[in-house]
């Protein structure tokens, strides 16, 4: 079973990406990870520890994820993670168990009344993937895209697997309020759009 870790970092290096990938091939060696470097302010190092590496213009989360999927190419799973993760423990044994008619994540949370996995670590079957063509990019910087995945997945009569046995651990460094000047401005644009794209669906 092939599995493509798709992983987006804005800086943070050393404190969090380098041991991401070490984590991860310490426990799945066979793993590929994709790393995107998203614009950081020091660009991460030619010489590293990933097996693929691509340098980016500054991408909204959605677009970053999106460019990593593509670059991995085929795969019976994708594993979606910001850099801020660490891996506790094999996760192969885990997916190959899982449904591949649903997106799977160790974080279910429930926002206006909305169930979703927490976009720091979603799993994504390759049929499913190619059924929602991807991750929504109008969403700005990195806030309400995993909400948005959760629910056309669901419009798409795909389930949301919980599956907190996911050895994955949430460092949260909440960097994405720090990348523009009001973080908050593009939140209530992504609320906005979220909630539009359910009434143009609707009508």
């Amino acid at each position: 079973m092939k599995i493509a870790a798709l992983i987006i970092g804005i800086d943070g290096w050393d404190k969090y990406t380098a041991p991401l990938l070490e984590t991860i091939a310490q426990h799945e060696p066979e793993c590929l990870c994709v790393v995107i470097d998203n614009a950081s302010s020091e660009p991460y190092p030619s010489h590293n520890t990933a097996p693929i590496l691509r340098r980016t213009e500054r991408l909204c989360y959605s677009a970053a994820i999106n460019k990593a999927h593509e670059i991995a190419g085929a795969a019976d799973w994708y594993i979606v993670l910001s850099n801020d993760v660490l891996c506790t423990g094999p996760f192969a044994h885990i997916l190959q168990a899982l449904p591949t008619n649903a997106i799977a994540g160790p974080c279910l949370k429930e926002t206006q009344g909305y169930q979703y996995l927490e976009g720091w670590c979603v799993c994504i079957p390759p049929g499913v993937w190619t059924a929602l063509g991807g991750w929504d990019e109008q969403f700005q910087i990195s806030s309400w895209e995993d909400v948005d995945l959760s629910q056309t997945a669901m419009e798409h009569g795909f389930d949301i697997a919980h599956c907190p046995d996911m050895p994955f651990v949430h460092l949260d460094q909440r960097q994405r309020f720090t990348l523009i000047d009001n973080y908050w401005d593009s939140e209530k644009h992504n609320v906005r759009y979220f909630i539009q794209k359910r009434q143009w669906a609707a009508a």
